[in-house]
């Protein structure tokens, strides 16, 4: 069964606003959470599951159905994109394309995916199905896939540099000094292998590795140290953090953080921001 703690965790790091995520758009389009909350949409929708009526989880889908629906279809279109739809996906967006020929509204956007689809099938391999063809080309503009879950060397640093004001290379070179020494340990056969005691240790990354990972999971490892931040210690950035942020981001963050009891409007396509907000009845 879903969790309702995890269900209200995901809506803080996808939908739900907050006084930030404007400032870029890594903070919507790499959102790692979003294929998790499409997921657990989809399972409480499922009668097969058996999800009780009075679910905390199916009570908050049901008060926010239609701003939730609408991220739903937008999102499966924005996965059928990439070419990294699954099966629900694939069902919705073949059911907005019958619902805008069934209403005589042409949608250019979902009207181009059917014309790709065609002519990827016409082109390509003849013994590919239509239904193989279908997904259309890939379109990841080098963000991360979904279901990704960000590296802990990334949630380190990132904590080491807002927390510790600390500049990024001094940050790598204590977490390789951190991860060598645990390279170091024989004792008990253990090598490599952390006892239950232990906490997580940091991998052992060469430069480019830290580079291309910080590149790829800057921003929701950003994202999730804000939002615990809020939740553990409160909602105000001192000067060094937002300098620090400012240095590393290139982005200006207020003072004060912000969470607010309503949903941004998510966008076909990249899954960016309308600008637009829908009101939620009832979060929880």
């Amino acid at each position: 069964m879903p969790s309702f703690d995890r269900w209200i965790w995901l809506l803080k790091r996808t939908v739900q606003r907050n006084n930030w995520s404007h400032l870029h758009e890594g903070f919507l389009t790499d959102e790692s959470y979003l294929r998790e909350l499409a997921n657990m949409i989809d399972y409480v929708n499922d009668e097969s599951k058996n999800v009780l009526p009075n679910h905390k989880v199916r009570v908050s889908i049901l008060h926010n159905k239609n701003p939730l629906y609408e991220f739903r279809q937008n999102f499966a279109v924005a996965m059928y994109k990439r070419q990294i739809a699954n099966l629900k996906d694939i069902e919705l967006v073949q059911e907005m394309i019958k619902r805008t020929i069934w209403s005589k509204e042409y949608d250019i956007e979902l009207m181009s995916l059917v014309a790709d689809s065609f002519d990827r099938h016409k082109n390509e391999d003849k013994d590919q199905s239509l239904h193989q063809a279908f997904p259309l080309k890939k379109l990841n503009m080098g963000r991360p896939e979904p279901e990704y879950k960000t590296p802990y060397n990334i949630q380190r640093i990132v904590a080491m540099m807002l927390d510790e004001d600390m500049s990024m290379n001094a940050c790598i070179e204590e977490l390789d000094k951190e991860a060598n020494n645990h390279s170091l340990k024989t004792s008990d056969n253990r090598g490599l292998w952390r006892s239950a005691n232990e906490l997580q240790r940091p991998s052992i990354w060469d430069v480019n590795r830290w580079q291309s990972e910080m590149t790829k999971y800057k921003y929701t490892a950003l994202n999730d140290y804000l939002l615990n931040r809020i939740e553990q210690v409160g909602n105000q950035l001192n000067e060094r953090k937002r300098q620090r942020i400012k240095l590393n981001w290139k982005i200006d963050m207020p003072q004060e953080l912000f969470i607010y009891p309503d949903f941004i409007d998510i966008g076909i396509g990249k899954l960016s921001a309308k600008g637009t907000v829908i009101k939620a009845k009832d979060l929880h």
